[in-house]
């Protein structure tokens, strides 16, 4: 009769974000006009705060507000990326990656994918790109034509 297992929910994609603060980066710092993100996940990995300091503010604002309003989450994958950082990886020199005006998410749910992107529209995103396992967007819309790809 007890035998049955109960259904664990699956944790939360932020609790794998874990930041050592410090004096000069604070928490607060880190959630400061954001409501579900924090500017931490946007950072390149070699430098604490470059989120922050680097990455506009207008993609990260846009993505929290559609996370809060979808009530969904996603693992951010690559937010702002410092020189060093990104010739190491390889990507290109024209990447929004480098002036901070993409983000890449893992998102491996496909109901959670078509919320994302459909909120993504909604704000004027124009410039998506969707796979089976991630999502990008970028609001570089100067440089490069409008344009959504599935992979």
């Amino acid at each position: 009769m007890g035998l049955r297992k109960k259904h664990k929910r699956k944790a939360n994609s932020f609790s794998l974000h874990k930041v050592d603060y410090t004096d000069t980066y604070t928490e607060e710092m880190d959630c400061e006009g954001l409501s579900i993100l924090k500017w931490s996940m946007f950072d390149s990995p070699c430098t604490l705060g470059s989120g922050k300091m680097f990455m506009e503010s207008e993609p990260v604002v846009i993505l929290d507000e559609v996370f809060r309003q979808q009530r969904v989450t996603a693992f951010v994958e690559q937010g702002y990326l410092s020189k060093s950082y990104a010739d190491r990886l390889g990507v290109p020199t024209n990447s929004g990656h480098r002036v901070g005006k993409s983000i890449k998410l893992r998102c491996i749910n496909k109901h959670k994918r078509l919320v994302i992107i459909r909120g993504l529209i909604q704000y004027g995103i124009e410039r998506i790109q969707v796979s089976n396992e991630w999502l990008y967007f970028d609001t570089d819309n100067y440089l490069k034509e409008k344009e959504f790809t599935i992979f």
